[in-house]
């Protein structure tokens, strides 16, 4: 048996109840990555595998991973297995309520999600849903002691409040941001409309950093094109890219288990 990275996501339902333009997992390009959805006993010997060959740190991500009715299952085991690993869950959060919460807490299951807008929130989810729920949702999640981590992702659609983005997340809780430029791969692999230049994301960069500060962590991710992939266009290169960035360490100690079982070295190629 080939081990298994230390860091593994775990994308454990291909179903998601948004319509991101943006979205950048790799089924939507291939669709032959997700052709179905594991059942609850499969993933339970995914992670008993993973496990004993030193994996300490697991991500629960879809899709949407509350879709799943038998998630806290799959974590449950997951925190049984590894008593002191780090477990963590990424989710839209339109589906967590308070009680979701308090179980996650007790798990000690550190939770992110997405603010992909303020005003142009439903656009960007491809809902008719408002940013409300997700900032209540972050307060809430700071009153119980268990503040989330946020991610932003800027686009076309939604650089006029990019800023405005980071301080609602901050101002509503959020223990953490990351941000970081829409890429080019999954929905959005012809959606080069939604794309900004280098340009416009450093300006975007710089207004974040001249914020008074806000006493929360935040990153950039600056890969505007992901270097695993081995089909980078070089017309997005000249606008979007880093062509000298060096290769990621994917696959060395971070890996994907896909919605059907197949493992990938990265979130956002297939090789």
């Amino acid at each position: 048996m080939s081990p298994m990275p230390r860091h593994l996501a775990l994308e454990v339902t291909r179903h998601c109840n948004y319509h991101c333009p943006w979205c950048y997992c790799v089924w939507h390009e291939f669709p032959e990555l997700a052709t179905r959805d594991l059942p609850r006993r499969e993933w339970l010997k995914i992670i008993d595998r993973a496990v004993d060959s030193g994996t300490d740190d697991l991500l629960f991500t879809g899709g949407e991973a509350l879709l799943r009715r038998d998630i806290f299952d799959l974590i449950g085991y997951a925190r049984r297995r590894l008593p002191d690993g780090e477990l963590s869950l990424f989710t839209n959060g339109s589906r967590l309520t308070d009680a979701m919460l308090k179980r996650f807490r007790n798990l000690r299951v550190h939770l992110a999600t997405s603010l992909p807008g303020l005003k142009t929130y439903g656009v960007m989810t491809g809902t008719r849903r408002t940013c409300f729920p997700t900032l209540a949702l972050l307060a809430r999640a700071k009153e119980l002691r268990w503040p989330m981590q946020v991610s932003l992702t800027a686009t076309k659609v939604n650089a006029s409040e990019f800023v405005d983005m980071f301080c609602a997340a901050a101002f509503s809780g959020a223990v953490a941001v990351q941000m970081g430029a829409v890429m080019l791969e999954g929905r959005a692999r012809n959606r080069t409309d939604l794309a900004l230049s280098r340009p416009e994301w450093e300006e975007l960069k710089s207004a974040i950093r001249a914020l008074p500060d806000s006493r929360i962590g935040y990153n950039f991710c600056d890969e505007m094109i992901c270097a695993c992939r081995d089909d980078q266009p070089t017309e997005y290169l000249k606008n979007y890219g880093l062509p000298d960035a060096p290769r990621c360490p994917a696959g060395r100690d971070f890996g994907v288990i896909g919605p059907e079982g197949g493992f990938r070295d990265c979130l956002h190629a297939v090789k």
